[in-house]
């Protein structure tokens, strides 16, 4: 049900341990979703130098994009931004413009990556992944990250594996997550992660850790999504729908739009527990007015056309 959660590194950041332990509580709350408390955060560290410099502007500018304030990144990030940065900006671009410019951004990133001279450069790999994830490129994604060695790389692959149904080679990934450190936050949610696929007891399992986190760090919208997807799966219908309530409320106090998950999570509360259909009806219709082309959209149109179509054949 819910997103996976986009994540960035930096290899000469990975090599400097006072820059690593600088970023630790901006790193954990870009992954949470807390995108208020990064832009605070990166505010009270300052300018710092070099790698850790850029992967604190990098974790500004993204949770800018992923609050939806693509504006912020296109106007302050230049053709001499370090390449990192420019990736990001072109993500943005790519997530506001038509289908047609759309392909002329994955053939500029396309050309970045072919380039060869950012391939030892971590958080470039990562961005350039999240982007390639955004326009459907899961193989080209993989590619990027596969063979990493940090947190960030490796939480990203297990993502990707688990898109495509690969929790075999994603429970190997997560192995190696917790040998190099079982305690971060990365290594805590791509654990949720996997047990949400494996189901059965696994999902009372992540409930506890988006919970635990939820504690530690406050609630986000993507957390509380998390929580939500756990609760559907233990079929707590009201329970989930009250957690997604409180996702719309996040969503409202914040001043932006209501995640798509929360949309597609809370009609799915409303058909298990047998509400109207003109309940759900209503969701679908603010849904649609802030996502139009949503695949979900899409496919649930696709699916009420083939029912149709069926039906007239029979009629």
């Amino acid at each position: 049900f819910a997103s996976w959660h986009p994540i960035v590194e930096d290899r000469e950041l990975s090599s400097s341990m006072s820059g690593l332990h600088q970023l630790v509580s901006l790193r954990s709350y870009f992954y949470l979703g807390l995108y208020d408390q990064v832009l605070s955060e990166a505010k009270s560290l300052g300018s710092l130098s070099g790698a850790a410099e850029t992967a604190r502007l990098a974790y500004v500018y993204r949770a800018h994009v992923a609050m939806g304030n693509h504006t912020f990144a296109v106007k302050e990030i230049t053709k001499k931004s370090p390449t990192v940065l420019q990736v990001v900006q072109l993500h943005s671009t790519y997530l506001t413009a038509h289908e047609s410019n759309k392909q002329m951004a994955l053939e500029k990133l396309n050309e970045l990556v072919e380039d060869g001279s950012m391939a030892q450069d971590q958080l470039f790999l990562v961005v350039a992944a999240e982007m390639y994830l955004s326009g459907g490129q899961l193989k080209d994604a993989l590619k990027l990250v596969y063979s990493g060695s940090t947190l960030d790389m490796m939480g990203l692959t297990i993502q990707i594996l688990l898109a495509i149904d690969r929790v075999d080679l994603a429970q190997q990934h997560l192995k190696k997550m917790m040998e190099v450190d079982e305690d971060d936050t990365l290594t805590q949610l791509a654990t949720a992660w996997v047990n949400v696929v494996q189901g059965g007891s696994k999902w009372n399992e992540a409930l506890d850790t988006y919970q635990d986190l939820q504690e530690k760090f406050g609630s986000s919208i993507l957390l509380l999504n998390s929580i939500a997807v756990c609760q559907i799966h233990q079929k707590l219908y009201s329970e989930a729908l009250s957690t997604l309530g409180g996702a719309r409320d996040l969503a409202l106090k914040m001043k932006t739009k209501i995640n798509t998950d929360t949309y597609i999570n809370t009609m799915i509360c409303l058909h298990h527990m047998r509400k109207a259909p003109e309940a759900i009806q209503r969701i679908m219709n603010d849904f649609q007015k802030t996502a139009p082309g949503h695949p979900w959209i899409e496919k649930q149109s696709e699916m009420r056309k083939a029912i149709e179509k069926s039906k007239k054949a029979y009629s």
